[in-house]
């Protein structure tokens, strides 16, 4: 993505936020490998971060409190994130209240997009063909475990893919070949 932008024209800014919110403006934009993901923005966590939104033409305005001079002015948020937090509508949302720029889908399109139950059950309302699903949840897996394997074998037949309802794109999924390895794989997904 980066890469792809004009240099001459625009000013990348990378922000990195931990997994306790916490945002870093990062002094160098640097890409690594992840064994997960593929490539990921390397967070060096510099600095103690402001963010501020209130001062003028709806910029995002980041502050670093213990260096009063390093101030970093925001006007358009590309959110380039993966699974819960960055790409669930929630990164989004903080965007709007912040009345931030950003470009990409907006809070109801990012929800939406990432829970996969709600995207099926809305296309196939609106008439567009998709692939069959069990959805379960914590509490009915808890107490009807042995028809809820029954019953997802019955429709969908195997081998099945087992995945989270609101997660990234491949994080816990599991391939299940036969009927005994089923409820493994789906404890595993409830993880």
């Amino acid at each position: 993505m980066v890469s792809a932008l004009d240099k001459n024209k625009y000013k990348v800014v990378a922000i990195g936020i931990d997994r306790d919110g916490k945002w870093y403006v990062q002094e160098k934009l640097e890409i690594i490998p992840h064994k997960d993901f593929g490539k990921i923005l390397s967070l060096k966590k510099k600095g103690k971060w402001l963010v501020n939104h209130f001062e003028q033409k709806n910029q995002l305005r980041l502050y670093d409190i213990k260096n009063k001079n390093k101030e970093v002015v925001i006007d358009v948020v590309f959110p380039i994130l993966h699974g819960t937090f960055g790409e669930d509508g929630t990164l989004q949302g903080l965007l709007e209240l912040a009345m931030a720029p950003y470009v990409g889908a907006d809070v109801i399109g990012s929800s939406v997009g990432m829970d996969k139950d709600v995207a099926k059950r809305l296309l196939s309302q609106a008439g567009i063909p998709v692939v069959s699903s069990v959805t379960v949840n914590k509490r009915q897996w808890k107490h009807n475990t042995q028809d809820i394997i029954q019953n997802a074998v019955d429709k969908l037949g195997l081998p099945l893919f087992v995945k989270p309802v609101c997660t990234g794109s491949s994080v816990g999924i599991k391939k299940v070949k036969e009927k005994e390895s089923l409820a493994e794989a789906i404890d595993f997904a409830f993880q």
